[in-house]
């Protein structure tokens, strides 16, 4: 467990034998028991392991960063660079992943993967030896148990950890778009009145990683997702919304910008 002094200072003391194991140390955070029995804990800026069952220091504070164990490994920084080593502090898989601000979320193995990028800021995924089983060359990447999304140039794939193709165009949302019209009508009062009519375009709004493109009803893109969104002016007019969510272009319905 866990003990505060007056002073504000930590230690680790086992609740079982009463020892304090480990004194005055600043801890950052501890992950779940069922995940790893180890955890961070920081001293002057170093971070280091402890074993959260018997309180003993399992790994010295010597990282600059430290992510949470996982499928055996951990991230930890070391001049600059992220490595990752096992439950002895033994170096595992060198020291060559650039660290880009990356939050605690990142940088954790989850069935034998791990996303990680290269010196140019590429994303790829890495095995427990340090392989590229998909090579560096996405803006980004989401892992599941069985394949993953990578993005690039605004396209996104869902492939497998052997990086073939299962789906080449993979978007988040796709929405029919409509404009609205007046049309007359005379109530049985014999008074003309106006009312709202939601018009069908036949062309559609699809998203990929929050930008938005045209497509039509035959399922072809007539642009790249390249605005914030589009919005169907009459079924020749679109009005599409810059990605600085103020500026705004005219399309027609073949997907062209209007000049």
């Amino acid at each position: 467990v866990a003990v505060e002094s007056s002073d504000g200072k930590i230690s680790i003391k086992n609740a079982t034998t009463g020892k304090t194991t480990i004194k005055d140390i600043k801890l950052d955070w501890t992950q779940e028991s069922s995940r790893d029995s180890l955890a961070v804990f920081c001293v002057e800026n170093k971070r280091g392991y402890y074993n959260m069952y018997t309180g003993e220091i399992a790994v010295p504070a010597q990282y600059r960063r430290a992510w949470v164990f996982s499928d055996g490994l951990a991230a930890v920084q070391k001049n600059g660079m992220i490595g990752f080593i096992d439950h002895k502090g033994n170096t595992v898989i060198d020291f060559s992943f650039p660290y880009h601000g990356n939050p605690l979320s990142e940088f954790i193995f989850s069935n034998g993967h791990c996303i990680v990028a290269d010196t140019t800021g590429k994303c790829g995924v890495i095995n427990r030896k340090g392989d590229w089983v998909i090579q560096p060359k996405y803006d980004n990447i989401d892992a599941y148990e069985e394949y993953v999304i990578a993005s690039s140039a605004g396209v996104r794939k869902q492939l497998t950890y052997e990086e073939k193709v299962i789906n080449s165009f993979v978007v988040d949302n796709i929405k029919a778009l409509t404009f609205t019209e007046k049309e007359r009508y005379e109530n049985r009062e014999g008074e003309i009145v106006y009312l709202d009519v939601e018009v069908k375009t036949g062309l559609f709004s699809y998203s990929v990683g929050g930008r938005c493109g045209l497509m039509d009803a035959n399922c072809r893109r007539l642009t790249d997702p390249l605005y914030s969104r589009i919005i169907a002016v009459d079924k020749n007019m679109y009005r599409a919304l810059l990605l600085d969510s103020y500026s705004e272009v005219i399309l027609n319905s073949r997907g062209e910008v209007m000049k």
